[in-house]
């Protein structure tokens, strides 16, 4: 089984992320992944993202955005994060976002890349968990918070 700690590293980690819009903060935190040896065809990768609507899953008041894309321009699960510490208000919301996450997917890994955003979808719903990435000072601890509220689920 595939987790957010194997496809999510700490250099693809932004934790002060100064978008103002959702396009914006789509991009900066896409572009982490773009010396990443598992994207290898970064315009169709990114292309990829904006085919559906990004940052439906911010509904509900969970704060956070995860544009992804099932798709042959990439080896394996790729995931980058970003955190705004203002929040960025996106189409169809009813919250500021303050997490956005960008995950590619082979087309063959489905069923990991649901399981993956069911688990941000429910650890997002943890205000405490919430309140914890908040805080964070590195993307180190960042991951390890999720890594652990992961295995809780």
């Amino acid at each position: 089984m595939i987790t957010i700690a194997d496809i999510l590293h700490p250099r693809d980690i932004e934790l002060d992320l100064k978008a103002t819009n959702q396009e914006e903060a789509i991009n900066h935190v896409a572009s982490l992944l773009r010396e990443d040896d598992r994207v290898t065809d970064w315009n169709a990768f990114y292309k990829g993202l904006g085919s559906k609507q990004p940052c439906v899953a911010a509904a509900g008041g969970t704060e956070i955005c995860i544009p992804h894309t099932r798709t042959d321009s990439v080896t394996g699960m790729v995931m980058s994060a970003g955190r705004s510490q203002k929040g960025i208000m996106v189409k169809g919301a009813d919250a500021p976002v303050h997490f956005v996450f960008v995950i590619g997917v082979p087309v063959a890994l489905a069923a990991d890349y649901l399981r993956i955003i069911g688990a941000l979808a429910r650890i997002f719903k943890d205000p405490a968990v919430k309140d914890s990435l908040r805080q964070a000072k590195t993307s180190e601890a960042f991951l390890q918070l999720l890594a652990t509220a992961e295995m809780k689920l």
